[in-house]
């Protein structure tokens, strides 16, 4: 970020205005302290500029930061782990909740490099109810979360791309010949498997890891796995 030093009051604003993510608060009762100041005593304008560029320079400084640890939070491009991956599943949602396929009725709408997300409303009773699309360290990581009669609510994710990420840690379980990895994450319950050389994710807080394994474990056909 290149920006050349501020050297009054209307610039400064101008600058501030101009920044996308909002600089730290200190920063602004900082600059406007500055700019009293200046008025009270008559300061030379010399060194009202040489003040206005260093605290220019620090907001400019700040909103970077502001601006990656925001991306980092939001999806934007960062590490692979599963506590970033969990933390993207249990967001809230950002677009329309896929609808049962009409192909395939234990299928929803909803795919990821061909691998589709299960509907289980009437099996389970958990309904597909929202969706969001992130990245994260290169990959996109597709969403979708279900909610229950009682509105507890699931995040199941999908990572596009193979091999997939390695991600370590957790309580091996086996069900038909798949390896399900059950661990905690942020104070939810997480269960991670691979589908077709995808790493998938389902987490939820509140939940038992016996509750999401039996969901994870029920394959694309409909049938337990």
């Amino acid at each position: 970020m290149s920006q050349r030093p501020v050297s009054n009051e209307s610039e400064l604003i101008e600058l501030i205005h101009s920044i996308e993510e909002p600089a730290p608060e200190r920063l602004h009762r900082r600059t406007e302290a500055l700019i009293a100041h200046h008025a009270r005593t008559g300061s030379d304008t010399r060194t009202l500029g040489l003040r206005l560029g260093a605290v220019s320079a620090l907001v400019a400084v700040a909103a970077l930061v502001v601006v990656l640890v925001l991306g980092a939070g939001s999806g934007g491009s960062g590490s692979f782990s599963l506590q970033s991956a969990t933390a993207l599943a249990l967001h809230p949602t950002s677009a329309a909740a896929p609808h049962e396929s009409k192909l395939r009725r234990a299928q929803l709408t909803a795919t990821v490099d061909g691998i589709p997300f299960p509907y289980w409303s009437e099996r389970f009773g958990w309904r597909s109810t929202g969706s969001r699309s992130d990245r994260l360290d290169g990959r996109t990581l597709k969403t979708v979360f279900y909610s229950d009669s009682s509105g507890q609510r699931i995040g199941y994710a999908i990572v596009a791309g193979t091999p997939a990420p390695h991600i370590d840690g957790g309580r091996k379980s086996r069900r038909g010949g798949t390896s399900y990895w059950l661990s905690t994450s942020g104070g939810a319950r997480v269960v991670t498997w691979l589908r077709d050389g995808h790493l998938c994710i389902v987490a939820g807080r509140g939940l038992s890891s016996a509750t999401l394994l039996r969901l994870a474990s029920w394959d694309d056909r409909g049938s337990p796995a």
